[in-house]
């Protein structure tokens, strides 16, 4: 039997093809199937070869589930068709019926796709067993990244983060400078400091110096230090500089675009010869530093500007990692509450929680401050609500817009969740806008005390409203 106007290339795509597939002419006379095709529908297909795909469908009794016939479906809806087909196999099949049309609008070739039900359910399996492999890979790697970096005092979850850990945990093993990016409060001092416990140099000086904080003209004293008695109020026994305090360890240059100009260029000469002089000295100093840079602004711009030296940033960015901002990894935002929220709990002997209504309003907030603003909002709302369960009402009002939102089947929710959010906005707005419990109760058809059970659950608080009557009630 000829193959009508296919290439070889395409003929042997489609016979070696996993997928059943069978061609029609533009009458529906059948042309030509794969071995998938017969295996599945158990027609010889060199013997219906020039029948009309009814007068086929007929004679082998196949029942087509929906649908009086594909071919008709089709030519009616002039586009693809799908649906599950009994060939009297014993097997169930999903049938996709798919036109090719010519110019002129007539049809042109009918394909037919069968897939076995069978097929299916292996391939269901196979990828739940390829999820439950990366699930089990990226717990390795979390307790990897535990081992390795001391993460037991971070949160690490989102999908974005655990690869840049990963990265992170690769660039620990070499001495090649790191330059981190990202905007404030991400955690850029947290992962400088993985990368270096995760390093063969955890066990020397790790050296944090905050660019911005040193007075420009003490920079010089600050990271290179001076010989005795080399300035007016210089120590006479001499001062060791934060670069030689980091000799075998890791040296940390936070905000280094805030490094001066004059230092830039101080600071490029000992990278590039690994040596330094005291103010005040005439010998160089070997120093061996992994240096690791970090800075929320736009090195590249400070360099076009002449504001930043391009030598330096290249040598500071050997390897780079960018730090997404909280709103961009929402996994981490639950995780991180409920960490802080248990760390403020033991360090002020509390016991309090947030309500989901509360971490639903969270979810929906941009964090401009990011993990460090999420950190102090945590801290605050600890020390200063006065109930255990900490309500949306209590928070301040940038985050309550959220109760104006849907919530939706994010990623990572459950309906349970969903649910309770959606029951915790209801009883709010019925117990504000009722004048008594009992008559919210009344308004939401169930029991003041199964109302009182949820308020207590959801910590809803509203006494300034309710006054002695609540306890009235």
């Amino acid at each position: 039997m000829s193959v009508p106007r296919l290439s070889q290339d395409i003929f042997e795509i489609l016979y070696k093809s996993d997928v059943g597939i069978a061609i029609c002419d533009g009458e529906g006379r059948f042309v030509w199937g794969n071995p998938q095709y017969q295996r599945i529908s158990k027609f010889e297909v060199h013997k219906v070869a020039g029948q009309h795909i009814l007068d086929i469908m007929t004679a082998h009794s196949v029942n087509v589930q929906g649908a009086e016939n594909m071919f008709s479906m089709v030519l009616n809806r002039r586009s693809s068709y799908t649906c599950m087909v009994d060939f009297n196999t014993g097997h169930d099949t999903i049938a996709t019926a798919t036109p090719v049309f010519n110019e002129d609008g007539s049809l042109r070739w009918l394909m037919y796709y069968l897939v076995d039900c069978d097929q299916v359910f292996q391939m269901q399996q196979q990828l739940a067993e390829v999820t439950e492999r990366m699930e089990v890979s990226q717990k390795q790697l979390q307790e990897a990244l535990f081992e390795k970096g001391g993460l037991d005092s971070y949160v690490v979850h989102d999908g974005k983060m655990l690869d840049i850990y990963a990265a992170a945990l690769r660039m620990a093993q070499v001495t090649a400078t790191v330059l981190i990016l990202g905007e404030t409060g991400t955690g850029k001092d947290h992962l400088a400091k993985f990368i270096h416990n995760a390093g063969n140099r955890k066990d020397n000086p790790f050296v944090h110096v905050n660019c911005s904080a040193i007075p420009e003209n003490l920079f010089e004293s600050e990271l290179f230090g001076y010989e005795a008695g080399s300035f007016t109020g210089a120590s006479r026994q001499g001062k060791m500089g934060l670069i030689e305090f980091a000799n075998h360890g890791t040296l940390y240059l936070d905000e280094v675009a805030d490094l001066p100009l004059n230092m830039q260029t101080k600071l490029l000469l000992v990278l590039q010869n690994k040596k330094l002089t005291r103010i005040g000295g005439v010998k160089g100093r070997a120093v061996d530093v992994r240096v690791i840079a970090a800075t929320n602004r736009d090195l590249q711009k400070m360099v076009a500007d002449k504001l930043f030296r391009e030598d330096l940033y290249y040598r500071l960015n050997v390897l780079e990692i960018q730090l997404p901002p909280l709103r961009d990894r929402k996994d981490d935002i639950i995780p991180f509450i409920q960490f802080f929220v248990e760390r403020f709990n033991e360090r002020y002997k509390m016991h309090k929680k947030f309500s989901q209504h509360a971490l639903h309003c969270f979810l929906h907030y941009d964090w401009p401050g990011n993990v460090r603003e999420l950190e102090h909002l945590v801290e605050r709302l600890v020390i200063m609500s006065p109930e255990d369960f900490i309500g949306e009402e209590l928070l301040p009002e940038k985050f309550r817009t959220a109760d104006k939102k849907t919530p939706t089947l994010e990623k990572g929710r459950k309906l349970k969740d969903i649910l309770e959010i959606v029951e915790e906005q209801v009883l709010r707005k019925a117990i504000a806008s009722s004048p008594s419990l009992k008559e919210a109760a009344d308004r939401l058809g169930i029991e003041l005390s199964t109302l009182t059970r949820k308020k207590q659950k959801y910590g809803i608080y509203l006494k300034k409203e309710y006054g002695e009557r609540e306890s009235e009630e």
